[in-house]
């Protein structure tokens, strides 16, 4: 018998206390307890026992929807959210993200459309962010770059350009985050990237990493922050 299932990704042990197990609660008040999948801790945790049990279960065939807070929650990077929307419309599994007004039933021929478009999109989001760094590299080759230690979240192929490697979409999520005007030490603590490696990345984040920044920009950002103009979500959250 197919379910609805939801799944939140929080940043505190206190679960109860958490914005997106509020919202879920507030639209499905009867959803059982056992229903209800929450990983505690960053998106980067590589157990996120909670997330797998959930995909297996929709995988199984045992979902009639996932409902979440937001379309972010459900995967760690653009790639993985892809898949799981592409897992939940090849399942005719609907989806119903609480904060973002989104919600498509599984016999909702256009709404299965979109959520095939929404993973398409994400897709595309995530080949140009690839293209976008192999052009940034070979730009830099041609500049006379030479590249000796592969930079933070990188490796070397065979000829010894840097290609994506662990924790490289760790480090374009730290990015993200300090071009929204987020102090960048903290951050990359968060983060788990050496304070040293900060500069490096920042410096050349479009070429390296596909994920534009602007230092002048970041500063404007971070003005509005610090003056109380500008509210942050917590990291994790």
């Amino acid at each position: 018998m197919s379910e609805i299932l939801a799944y939140a990704r929080v940043s505190t042990s206190d679960q109860s206390r958490d914005g997106q197990l509020e919202s879920i609660r507030e639209h499905y008040p009867d959803l059982p307890a056992e229903n209800i999948y929450a990983d505690v801790g960053s998106g980067d945790d590589p157990t996120r026992d909670e997330y797998v049990e959930l995909r297996d279960r929709v995988e199984a065939g045992e979902a009639e929807k996932v409902v979440a807070a937001k379309l972010d929650r459900l995967g760690r990077s653009t790639a993985e959210v892809a898949d799981f929307v592409d897992t939940c419309s090849d399942q005719d599994v609907g989806l119903h993200l609480v904060q973002q007004g989104f919600n498509v039933d599984p016999d909702d021929g256009m709404g299965q459309m979109m959520l095939k478009f929404m993973s398409m999109v994400a897709e595309m989001e995530l080949k140009l962010n690839r293209e976008r760094r192999q052009e940034g590299i070979e730009r830099a080759i041609d500049r006379g770059v030479q590249f000796g230690k592969a930079p933070h979240g990188m490796t070397k192929n065979e000829m010894g350009v840097p290609v994506p490697g662990e924790g490289y979409e760790r480090v374009q999520a730290f990015i993200r985050e300090v071009r929204e005007g987020r102090a960048k030490r903290p951050t990359a603590r968060f983060f788990e990237i050496p304070e040293g490696s900060i500069a490096t990345i920042l410096e050349r984040a479009d070429e390296l990493y596909g994920v534009e920044f602007d230092n002048d920009e970041w500063t404007l950002e971070r003005a509005k922050v610090e003056a109380g103009e500008k509210d942050l979500e917590e990291l994790g959250g």
